[in-house]
């Protein structure tokens, strides 16, 4: 199962790479996204929430994207199989809208797949090994999340 969960997340950021519209969006998600996913992202912008939910949420963060930035991309350098989490190390880039200010961050992601469809993500681990360290589960259960603004 584990090497079908990675399929999912290449597949997902494959899809995030065409930048097709907002329809195309919506069909992706619906796609590869739980309808409750939940999605966490550990650098997030102060006017935007931390933790949100359901499929519509990570449809309006992607929509939000599509307006405030140009020719984004999304560069996995390495998968990690940590079943059921696929770890990323994940290279963002992107240009504002009517600017020249660009956007070059490196991060680890972690996507947890059941069923072949995203339950989970973390975004904004400062590294591989704090989210490996993050997603150490027991059982199904996360045992530890080592990862700055932990509150929720």
């Amino acid at each position: 199962m584990s090497q079908e969960n990675v399929e999912v997340i290449r597949r997902g950021v494959a899809l995030a790479n065409e930048n097709d519209g907002p329809q195309a969006v919506e069909a992706a998600v619906a796609e590869l996204y739980h309808p409750d996913v939940e999605q966490r992202d550990l650098q997030h912008p102060p006017d935007v929430p931390e933790v949100v939910r359901g499929r519509a949420a990570v449809v309006a963060g992607l929509r939000k994207w599509m307006e405030l930035f140009d020719d984004w991309s999304v560069e996995v350098h390495e998968y990690i199989d940590a079943d059921p989490w696929v770890v990323c190390d994940t290279h963002w880039r992107a240009t504002g809208k009517g600017s020249d200010v660009s956007i070059d961050w490196r991060v680890a992601d972690a996507h947890e797949v059941k069923d072949g469809k995203i339950v989970r993500e973390i975004y904004g681990f400062p590294d591989v090994a704090a989210a490996l360290e993050a997603v150490r589960v027991e059982g199904g259960d996360v045992v530890a999340f080592a990862g700055p603004a932990a509150s929720g």
